[in-house]
């Protein structure tokens, strides 16, 4: 029939019409968001100024720490924490032979759970150091400052 597959296409122009207009709404609704929700008589003028450069920083720090640094650093010391436990379920923890049957089970598992730890805990860090000193050293490294 015909027909049908002209209404069809219809359809399908339609709901592709109806997603482009819905994402172009949250679009909007979410870049206007964050002017809506400033109080200008509360804040200064300066923070009001500083804040695109701040949102710049933050979302940097939160993807480069959530991303690179925040895995590296959990999958090492997690992977570490893994191998000791690991050994001393075995009997010793400072013990060479178990340490070493521990490094594949505990090591590998300590370091893939510590990796996505790492990510999730680094991106909360980057976000809050990039808001509060943007592009600094603290906002992509998950060391604390000193």
């Amino acid at each position: 029939m015909p027909g049908s597959s002209e209404l069809e296409t219809v359809d399908k122009m339609t709901n592709k019409i109806l997603g482009q207009v819905l994402m172009s709404a949250a679009l909007m609704v979410s870049a206007v968001a964050p002017a809506m929700a400033l109080d200008y008589e509360a804040k200064p003028v300066q923070w009001v100024l500083q804040a695109p450069i701040r949102t710049v920083g933050a979302a940097s720090g939160a993807l480069f720490t959530g991303l690179v640094t925040g895995p590296i650093a959990g999958g090492y010391h997690g992977g570490i924490k893994g191998i000791n436990h690991v050994a001393e379920k075995f009997g010793d923890e400072h013990g060479t032979g178990q340490r070493l049957a521990a490094v594949p089970i505990g090591g590998s598992v300590g370091m893939v759970a510590g990796g996505v730890y790492g990510g999730y805990h680094g991106m909360g860090h980057g976000w809050k150091k990039g808001w509060e000193h943007p592009f600094s050293r603290w906002s992509f490294i998950t060391m604390e400052e000193k």
